[in-house]
């Protein structure tokens, strides 16, 4: 047992020495860019508009307004630098013909799954941690807009979202293993994330429907922000547990394609 850990941490290595690094790096800009541009132009938009976005999503203040567009820069960068890396993982091997060969070295497929998977959900990570933190310095930096976030509840936040980009990923990586089509996989995540920021867009168009099920309002991405000092500590506590629970995913998938005859 203790062999076969060393024998994965080495494979996790080896991975991390190839893992491409320019892309994570360019979203970290990104998502660092996307809060300053967010900062620099939602003050210069009209009383109207942001009288809208407070209404329509229950925010307290400018800051609040900020602090949610800003989530939106941690989470689509994140998401999609890390959909870029897991397609690598298992479809585009498969779609090159390089699955069979991979999986001819002596390694489980459970273990060389993870192994792949382990880099690209690592930088995924850095990407939000590192977004976040340019929320958090923004928001600091911009106390005038008013006090109902705080930057430790909105880096929080991040982190939370982070997690839940993390636990995503190596989740559709159960899905990918038994995917031919690398499209049909990108049309898989996107579903995916699409699901996710779906109820934040029906609650500022529809708010009624949200009457009958009110614990669905957990599923919207304001409630990161009406419940800031709980964030401050939920989130960074979400991307301790996210981290090993991912690991598992990804084992889970490789043990699953493993079992698999559709290589």
């Amino acid at each position: 047992m203790v062999a076969s850990t060393l024998d994965f941490c080495g494979h996790v290595r080896r991975e991390w020495q190839f893992a491409p690094r320019r892309g994570p790096l360019i979203m970290m800009l990104v998502g660092i860019g996307g809060v300053v541009f967010t900062h620099q132009l939602l003050p210069l938009l009209p009383e109207r508009a942001i009288g809208f976005m407070r209404a329509g999503f229950a925010l307290e203040d400018m800051a609040a307004v900020l602090a949610l567009n800003d989530l939106m820069a941690v989470y689509f960068p994140t998401f999609f630098v890390g959909l870029a890396g897991s397609l690598g993982v298992v479809l585009l091997a498969r779609e090159e013909h390089r699955l069979e060969l991979l999986l001819a070295k002596p390694v489980r497929a459970a273990a060389l799954v993870a192994a792949r998977a382990t880099p690209v959900l690592g930088w995924t990570a850095a990407v939000g941690v590192v977004s976040s933190a340019a929320m958090a310095a923004a928001i600091a930096s911009d106390s005038e807009a008013g006090s109902s976030v705080t930057p430790a509840g909105t880096f929080g936040s991040g982190l939370f979202l982070t997690a839940v980009v993390v636990v995503l990923l190596a989740a559709l990586q159960l899905v990918f293993v038994k995917i031919r089509d690398p499209f049909a996989g990108l049309l898989v995540a996107c579903a995916a994330w699409f699901g996710t920021s779906m109820p934040t867009a029906v609650l500022l168009y529809r708010p009624d429907a949200f009457a009958r099920h009110p614990l669905a309002l957990s599923l919207v991405m304001p409630n990161l922000l009406w419940h800031d000092a709980t964030m401050a500590w939920l989130g960074p506590l979400s991307l301790l547990i996210a981290l090993p629970l991912a690991v598992a995913l990804v084992l889970a998938a490789g043990a699953w394609l493993e079992r698999s005859d559709a290589l």
